[in-house]
C-alpha cells in the first residue's frame, strides 16, 4: 500500500515530526508499505529525524510566508502559499497516486480540502484543535476527511462535524534507565520555553514551596522566546540558587533518572510527549488538569498529582506533598511506568495503526 504523510516542514525537531518519522519507519519496515513524507515549506536545514528503508522524502519547497503587520496583506500572502502548496502537492499526489495521506498539522488541515485525488483522506490532529492557529477554518477539513484523528478524547470531542473521529495516543519507547533513588531532592519540567507551557507560574509556585524545603532544586529544560524573562523572574524571586535553565538536550529521557519529580505547568497541550516519557523513567508528576490530555495519563493520587486548572494554591500545594513524602514520589513513579506500559507503549500503539489502516483499505 502507498501511505503519504504530509507535514509542514520536516527541518523541524518537534514531536510531531519524530512521531510521524518512526510511525512512516515502522510502517515501511514491519508491514512493507511504501510510505512518502512530503514536507511543505523550503527549509535549508537538514530533515529532522532519521527515515528507515522504504520512506522516501519529498519537498515542496514552498516559501514561508511574508511577515506582514496589515491583516489584509497578512491574508492574501497566506492565501498564495495556500494555493502554490496545494498546486505543488496535487501534481505530486498524481504522480504518487497513494491509497492513504495523513495530513498532520495546521497546513495539512487546510490543504485537505484541497487535495484532489482518490486517496483516503486522514487528519491528524497532534495540536489540541482550540489551540491550533487558524481552527476556526478546519470545518471544511473535518467534513471531508474520511477520519480524524486526535491524540486525546478532549481534543476528538471538538470535531464535531467529521463523519468519524478516532483517538489513537502517540507511543513512546521505554527508556533503558529509570529512577532508582526517590531520596534525592530534584526536581525537573521540560517543554519549550513559552508562555503556553507556564513556566512562569511554575517558578512562582515553587518560590512558595521550596522555601522552607531546603536542598531542593528545580532544572527546566527547552530554549524559547520566554528565556529572559524566565532569568529575570528567577533574579527577582531570588531563586538563583534552586531553579536552573538548562537549555536544550539530547538526552533527556537519559537525564530523568537524576531526579525524583515532574511537574507540568502547562495552559494547554496536543499530547505532553515528555510526560510520558519521565512516568515511563518512574518520575512522579505533579500537573495541572490542562486541556488537553493529562487526565488520559495522570490518576490524580496514583500516578501523580493532578490539579484543576489555574488553582496555583492547589498546585504549590500538591508540590509540597510530593516534596515532603519520598513514599509517595516512589509510589507513584513506579504506578506511572505501569500505566505508560499498559497504555503507550510503542507495541500497542502501533497495532492500533496497523489496524487502523487495514480497516480504511477495505
Amino acid at each position: 500500500m502507498k501511505i503519504v504523510y504530509l507535514i509542514e516542514d520536516f527541518s523541524v525537531k518537534g514531536g510531531a515530526e519524530r512521531i510521524v518519522a518512526e510511525k512512516a519507519s515502522l510502517l515501511a519496515g514491519r508491514c512493507g508499505h511504501d510510505v512518502t513524507i512530503v514536507s511543505i515549506f523550503r527549509d535549508d536545514r537538514p530533515q529532522s529525524y532519521p527515515l528507515g528503508p522504504g520512506v522516501s522524502l519529498e519537498r515542496l519547497d514552498v516559501p514561508f510566508p511574508e511577515r506582514s503587520r496589515g491583516s489584509v496583506v497578512k491574508a492574501a500572502t497566506r492565501l498564495r502559499t495556500l494555493a502554490l502548496a496545494s498546486a505543488r502537492f496535487n501534481r505530486l499526489m498524481r504522480r504518487c497516486r497513494p491509497d492513504i495521506i495523513f495530513f498532520t498539522l495546521g497546513m495539512g488541515a487546510l490543504l485537505l480540502p484541497l487535495c484532489r485525488c482518490g486517496a483516503k483522506r486522514v487528519y491528524e490532529s497532534h495540536l489540541a484543535r482550540r489551540f491550533t492557529p487558524y481552527h476556526r477554518l478546519f470545518t471544511p477539513a473535518e467534513m471531508c476527511a474520511d477520519l480524524v484523528v486526535c491524540l486525546t478524547r478532549g481534543d476528538a470531542a471538538e470535531y464535531r462535524h467529521a463523519r468519524r473521529t478516532a483517538v489513537i495516543p502517540n507511543f513512546i519507547d521505554m527508556p533503558a534507565v529509570s529512577v532508582s533513588d526517590y531520596s534525592v531532592r530534584r526536581a525537573v519540567a521540560v517543554g519549550r520555553l513559552e508562555r503556553a507551557k507556564g513556566f512562569d507560574r511554575l517558578i512562582s509556585c515553587w518560590r512558595e514551596a521550596a522555601a522552607d524545603r531546603p536542598g531542593w532544586t528545580l532544572d527546566i529544560y527547552g530554549e524559547g522566546t520566554q528565556r529572559e524573562a524566565l532569568r529575570r523572574q528567577i533574579a527577582q524571586l531570588g531563586l538563583e540558587g534552586s531553579v536552573r535553565l538548562c537549555g536544550r538536550v539530547d538526552d533527556i529521557i537519559e537525564r530523568y533518572a537524576r531526579y525524583s519529580l515532574f511537574i507540568v505547568s502547562s495552559r494547554f497541550e496536543g499530547q505532553n510527549i515528555a510526560l510520558l516519557e519521565a512516568q515511563a523513567s518512574g518520575l512522579p508528576v505533579v500537573t495541572f488538569n490542562y486541556d488537553y490530555g493529562a487526565s488520559d495519563i495522570v490518576t490524580d493520587g496514583r500516578n501523580g498529582s493532578l490539579v484543576p486548572q489555574d488553582d496555583t494554591a492547589a498546585f504549590t500545594v500538591a508540590l509540597k506533598a510530593m516534596m515532603d513524602d519520598a513514599d509517595l514520589r516512589r509510589r507513584c513513579g513506579l504506578n506511572g511506568k505501569e500505566t505508560i506500559i499498559s497504555k503507550f507503549s510503542k507495541e500497542k500503539i502501533f497495532q492500533q495503526w496497523v489496524s487502523l489502516i487495514k480497516e480504511l483499505r477495505s
